[in-house]
């Protein structure tokens, strides 16, 4: 068996497995039917944002598997967006920055949710699937994606740079790790 836990956006699966298990009856009805998470070297709490995403009642394994992904991409660019609109805000406000080097807010609209989006595009990774099958036929699927903290970073940097955005690089860097560790201990007190 697979145990996966969340916190802080943060998904913990404990084995890698791959298993078209025969009929492993779950406390709930279920039947088990395959997982799948990476190794556990790979599971690095407190390195990474995640998303989890559960799709029900689906038709086939299949729309189970990409529903859940939808919904846990959506999940993890969703709190990334609002980590990038909060670092883009402090940046501006922090009084050592000159003006020169501030992100207009002109910029900043829709940049948030572009640079959001691009970001969990290009470096997520799924870590963990799993389905599961009801006695009427109908389909679970559970999804489980991680992007590593170094890489929402770096990709905030490249998205302000293709966009010729001129910034105070290092500010920058300090500011999303006040965010991402103000948004890590809020997230735990609400344990």
């Amino acid at each position: 068996m697979v145990l996966c836990g969340f916190a802080f956006g943060m998904v913990s699966c404990s084995k890698t497995v791959y298993v078209p298990s025969s009929k492993l009856v779950l406390p709930n009805g279920e039947v088990k039917l395959t997982t799948f998470c990476v190794d556990e070297s790979y599971d690095k709490p407190g390195e990474y944002l995640a998303g989890l995403g559960i799709a029900e009642g689906c038709e086939d394994r299949e729309d189970a598997i990409v529903k859940a992904n939808q919904i846990a991409i959506s999940d993890i660019t969703s709190r990334y967006i609002g980590v990038i609109k909060n670092t883009l805000t402090r940046y501006n406000k922090d009084t050592r920055i000159p003006a020169g080097k501030k992100i207009a807010e002109k910029k900043l609209e829709g940049l948030s949710e572009l640079i959001g989006t691009n970001v969990i595009e290009k470096y997520s990774n799924t870590v963990c699937r799993e389905i599961t099958q009801d006695a009427t036929g109908a389909y679970t699927g559970y999804v489980a994606v991680h992007v590593l903290l170094d890489d929402l970073q770096k990709g905030l940097q490249e998205e302000l740079d293709v966009r010729k955005v001129d910034y105070d690089a290092e500010k920058l860097k300090k500011q999303i790790d006040a965010e991402i560790s103000n948004s890590s201990s809020k997230n735990k007190t609400l344990k």
